[in-house]
């Protein structure tokens, strides 16, 4: 089962409960030292969240996090600023939420705090996960896990917790190897009320694995726990595994009247779906189903539209700052204008003395305005390349998904067990398509707030192209692909693997994008000729090439030379950046005629 919505429904709990359990642990050993300011304040912060006030809520959390770094207590400080992106989550705010932990990293790195730096990882992993991109969820989890001190217990199986999370529909096997793994950290060195918490979410993972037996042996321990106190017991999990339970002993009408103990509709439709499916009751699991998809689609337009409502208020902020430049810049101008008019008054002498300085300085002031001017134009420019992208790149998967929609709530109008397989095929690619476009964009905003790269891998240049041409040559591709590999074999680089790998992702696309049925895509590797301590890894198509005077443009945000083709034009913009920040660049080859080679050239170290 999927167990991404149940983790979103109990966010809002796991705020409070950490934050409790912060000053309970941390604040609480002794009652003589019972802080009253943080008392307060902690009870600002429980009033503003039952009231369901989000200003209030932000207010107050943020005097309650000035008050821990007041008293030098970093870990509470990051914490209460976790707990406050989990609470934008809970609120679909996904976008605010990875804008606040992208600052919240940067902070950390400033203030020297890299032992806490795995508590924002771990955040956009959870961010990740829940908008739907589990590889990259999945990225950020083993970086967290790399980044934490072994040493903090709860911390750590916290992690493996959230793989096994994310691993449960098409991993079940390797979530539950995830999930024991952390259940071994807890046992015996933790409470256990965390403990039982981990077996809760173990009968579920058993579930997902459809082992009967196992979830009846874990249930039996969880219920077992249950019975020793309700303080040291959790019940996250409690009807999710009443549910898994009934199921387990076929008592399948037991297991849908339990459903509706959950707060969440999802959850609801979801596991209503599943029990009519296990049952043999095709008809009730089709109807479920498409309520399920409903409501899922709803949340997920929800979250869409504000991130790109974010997306279009990051760029409008940018344009009004430039404004504010210029008309500072522009008052400049006029003191100095002023300035040079009294200056003549003084006296010819003062003013033949002074007249060259105030020109360099006019004249530098002249250039701030016209680099202002341009920063506030391209904003402009940007903002409409945006909305007139967003509008046609979204707005075509989106009518795809709303028209297969009305034909999957009309079951006569499917005539076969193939048709309804194309259009969840269909409704599947459209729905990846639009959150391709907003990691997209997530991705090229962060990569502007990224100065340093780590180049710590040592990759083989032709291996790496012999990687990203080998799907291709297993398909049967409309265009062929060829391999000139003229580097030797034990030539290696030191750089990012994983970004190299994206860039060269990035070129291929655009290749595949602009190359006709019969073409040729060619991937070379050779030595620079003026430069020995550089190599390049090109990649040329046979398409239609880049037009004259469009040589530079296409590496501009948002930019496309043919508005008809898919993608929003950031693939180019984005390779470049990440090449640069590895100490390379990618270039066009204007010297090739006969379509387009896209050249990215690399340091050996």
């Amino acid at each position: 089962m999927n167990v991404r919505r149940i983790y979103q429904r109990l966010i809002g709990i796991i705020i409070f409960l950490a934050i409790s359990l912060y000053v309970t642990s941390i604040y609480g050993k002794s009652k003589n030292r019972e802080d009253t300011a943080e008392t307060h304040l902690l009870q600002q912060v429980r009033n503003a969240f039952n009231q369901n006030n989000e200003q209030r809520f932000y207010e107050v959390m943020a005097q309650y996090r000035n008050y821990l770094l007041e008293k030098d207590n970093i870990s509470g400080y990051y914490l209460c600023w976790k707990n406050e992106v989990l609470y934008d989550v809970n609120h679909n705010h996904f976008y605010r939420a990875l804008r606040k932990t992208m600052k919240m990293q940067v902070e950390m790195e400033q203030r020297g705090d890299l032992h806490e730096l795995y508590k924002a990882t771990q955040l956009r992993g959870i961010i990740y996960s829940l908008r739907g991109n589990i590889p990259l969820a999945h990225q950020y989890f083993e970086k967290a896990l790399d980044q934490v001190d072994h040493s903090e217990i709860i911390s750590l199986a916290s992690i493996y917790m959230d793989l096994a999370n994310i691993e449960m529909d098409t991993q079940p096997e390797e979530a539950m190897k995830h999930l024991n793994y952390a259940i071994a950290i807890i046992k015996g060195k933790s409470s256990s009320y965390d403990y039982s918490d981990a077996i809760g979410f173990k009968v579920i993972v058993a579930y997902a694995m459809r082992d009967w037996q196992a979830v009846n042996k874990a249930f039996d321990e969880y219920i077992a726990m249950k019975g020793k106190g309700e303080e040291e017991f959790s019940t996250t999990y409690y009807y999710y595994a009443l549910i898994c339970k009934a199921v387990a002993d076929k008592s399948y009408d037991k297991a849908l009247r339990l459903t509706y103990n959950l707060t969440n509709s999802t959850d609801i439709y979801k596991f209503q779906t599943e029990i009519y499916e296990l049952s043999g009751d095709t008809q009730h699991a089709f109807e479920t189903q498409k309520r399920y998809m409903a409501v899922k689609d709803s949340v997920n337009n929800v979250i869409m539209s504000e991130e790109i409502m974010g997306s279009a208020t990051d760029l409008e902020d940018a344009e009004a700052r430039n404004a504010v430049v210029s008309k500072h810049n522009t008052l400049l101008k006029n003191i100095i204008n002023y300035g040079v008019i009294a200056g003549l008054l003084v006296g010819f002498l003062i003013y033949r003395m002074n007249r060259l300085r105030y020109l360099r300085k006019l004249q530098r002031q002249n250039n701030d305005l016209l680099i202002a001017r341009d920063k506030a134009q391209e904003a402009n420019r940007m903002k409409i390349s945006f909305l007139q992208n967003m509008s046609h790149e979204i707005r075509t998967p989106l009518n795809i998904i709303s028209g297969y929609a009305q034909i999957i709530s009309d079951p006569r109008t499917l005539t076969s067990d193939n048709e309804r397989v194309d259009i969840a095929k269909r409704i599947t690619h459209s729905t990846n398509t639009i959150v391709r476009i907003v990691d997209e964009i997530l991705d090229i905003s962060s990569k502007e707030s990224i100065h340093y790269i780590d180049k710590s891998d040592q990759i083989s240049c032709n291996d790496l192209l012999r990687c990203i041409a080998q799907p291709y040559q297993d398909m049967d591709t409309e265009f062929n692909i060829k391999l000139e590999l003229l580097l030797k074999e034990r030539c290696k680089i030191i750089t990012n693997h994983k970004e190299v790998l994206k860039i060269l992702n990035h070129l291929m696309d655009n290749a595949i994008k602009f190359t006709p049925k019969g073409g040729t895509i060619t991937l070379r590797s050779y030595q620079h000729k003026l430069n020995e301590n550089m190599v390049c890894l090109s990649v040329t198509d046979t398409g239609c090439g880049i037009k004259e005077g469009e040589e530079e443009k296409i590496f501009e945000h948002f930019y496309k030379s043919d508005i008809y083709k898919e993608g929003v034009g950031l693939g180019l913009s984005v390779a470049r950046r990440v090449a640069r920040q590895l100490g390379g660049d990618v270039i066009l080859d204007t010297r090739y005629k006969t379509g387009s080679r896209f050249i990215l050239k690399l340091p050996k170290e």
